[in-house]
């Protein structure tokens, strides 16, 4: 029986993403941890794993914070003696693999889910914080055993930037998604009494973040006004104080239904008529899959990351970046062509099924976690 840890920034990230990879490898047999700063998720965590909480400042880049920390979680994980740990976004896939190593972890595994905004930003600031975390990342991905990205446009840069060796990338596209979670015939829509039946609902389901197309979905909302077959709907919101943020007076903008963030994303889906993501840059946006599972058409930039979940023509419509007017033309051609966003859909359901159910992504983890442990 091995010992495998799954460290993150987030407890709610670990709860959704990392859970189905958990739940297969104990039924195999294995002890499983899941390790994340306490939060609102932990207690439905403890519902099924081990959990071992530390502390974290997910807001400081003071490096003496951080790397107090992380001599912090080097004597919890000394204490798990686990055979291998997989850790997930930037700061666990840099300061959890020191402190893995630290801690004589033999293997570490890092997963790359999209490089965030420091990669879409291209101010002095924002440099600056970049090139620091390419550094990290360097000696971080020099220690650790491989490195799974979810798609193609992150690992060539890693390399382009000589932050990794070649031999150390693993491909696994998405995270997956829970196909009978979300499926389109066992789903109830939710009603909406704000929005007539003759309308159809464009969904967007995003945080509140500029660099997630948030104002180019609120213009396309205004291109497309006069139209009395569709309504607009918003679903996330955003981080106070953070100035990639917008804020709660733009979003109850006139023309946008704004619902805050919501936990019945597969009731508003299967209401819904498409989902757009006019976004700048995505890892594998799981969003889209849900959609797709969903079995409704997606609009999406044509950018890394959305168009690799998007298939231009196949489950959806690919739109400029930065471009609403784009964005509203692709809408609109969904819109009046009924059939030819039922294909869509039609095609994004079989997708997931074949390519991007849960399950079938656990089991591709289980092949990565075999080279190195018994599991």
């Amino acid at each position: 029986m091995a010992r495998i840890g799954f460290l993150s920034h987030a407890d709610m990230s670990i709860y959704y993403f990392r859970s189905p990879i958990m739940r297969a490898l104990q039924k195999n047999g294995h002890e499983v941890f899941a390790i994340c700063p306490d939060g609102e998720y932990v207690k439905r965590l403890k519902n099924e794993f081990k959990v071992i909480t530390y502390e974290l400042d997910k807001a400081s880049l003071n490096p003496f914070i951080v790397f107090k920390n992380a001599k912090k979680l080097s004597e919890i994980l000394a204490g798990l003696k686990l055979d291998l740990l997989q850790t997930s976004a930037h700061k666990s896939n840099v300061f959890g693999t020191f402190a893995a190593k630290k801690a004589g972890i033999k293997y570490v595994i890092n997963l790359v889910e999209g490089l965030g905004s420091f990669y879409i930003d291209d101010d002095f600031k924002t440099k600056i914080i970049r090139n620091f975390i390419e550094i990290l990342y360097k000696k971080a991905l020099n220690m650790s055993n491989a490195c799974i990205f979810v798609n193609q446009s992150d690992p060539q840069y890693f390399l382009s930037k000589n932050l990794i060796a070649k031999e150390k990338i693993i491909k696994i596209a998405s995270v997956g998604v829970n196909s009978q979670k979300f499926d389109p015939n066992s789903t109830k829509a939710i009603k909406f009494d704000e929005i007539k039946n003759n309308e159809k609902i464009i969904l967007m389901i995003a945080r509140a973040m500029w660099h997630k197309g948030v104002r180019e979905f609120y213009e396309a909302s205004e291109l497309l006004k006069d139209r009395k077959d569709c309504k607009f709907v918003y679903v996330g919101e955003g981080f106070a104080g953070n100035k990639s943020t917008a804020s709660e007076d733009f979003l109850r903008g006139k023309n946008v239904l704004y619902l805050g963030a919501r936990d019945d994303v597969p009731e508003l889906l299967k209401a819904s008529y498409m989902l757009v993501l006019p976004s700048y840059k995505e890892g594998f946006p799981r969003t889209v899959l849900e959609a797709m599972s969903m079995q409704k058409p997606v609009v999406a930039s044509n950018v890394s990351g959305c168009n690799e979940a998007v298939i231009q023509g196949k489950n959806g419509l690919l739109c400029e970046v930065k471009n609403a007017k784009d964005l509203a033309k692709k809408i609109e051609t969904l819109l009046d062509d009924e059939n030819l966003a039922a294909k869509l859909g039609k095609n994004g359901r079989i997708m997931v099924q074949s390519e991007f159910d849960e399950n079938i992504i656990a089991k591709k983890y289980l092949e990565v976690y075999r080279k190195f442990i018994n599991v």
